[in-house]
């Protein structure tokens, strides 16, 4: 993988953490949103999306990855329970839990050896 493209996909894991950073401490209130289950699920997508795609830039650090989610996960909870329109829940926490298992499992089964396998043969043990 050249270094162009390394630097590219690690700006878009950047921005997938600057966007649900942000979604997560924006007024959200009467939106769809709102809802819980809906809710529930907007979380486990996102940090999904954010364990999945850190783990396949760091195959060899999938666990500090999925770690790193949470930690993130844990500290815009604790940014909303200072907002005065959001809101501390353990149930997000759960659901971002969910997200960030369900990601680095993809990670694993979809790209093994994360991005830098990709468009490589696979080796197929006899």
């Amino acid at each position: 993988m050249t270094r162009i493209v390394r630097r590219l996909l690690r700006a878009i894991g950047w921005l997938l953490l600057l966007v649900v950073g942000v979604l997560s401490l924006i007024n959200l209130r009467n939106s769809p949103a709102d809802d819980f289950l809906w809710d529930k699920l907007n979380h486990a997508i996102a940090y999904a999306a954010i364990a999945g795609w850190w783990a396949a830039l760091l195959p060899g650090r999938r666990w500090r990855a999925a770690a790193i989610a949470l930690t993130f996960g844990l500290a815009v909870e604790l940014m909303q329970a200072v907002l005065p329109y959001r809101d501390f829940e353990l149930a997000d926490m759960a659901a971002n839990a969910v997200g960030v298992v369900a990601g680095l499992l993809v990670s694993l089964l979809i790209l093994p050896r994360g991005f830098a396998g990709l468009g490589r043969p696979r080796v197929s043990g006899a």
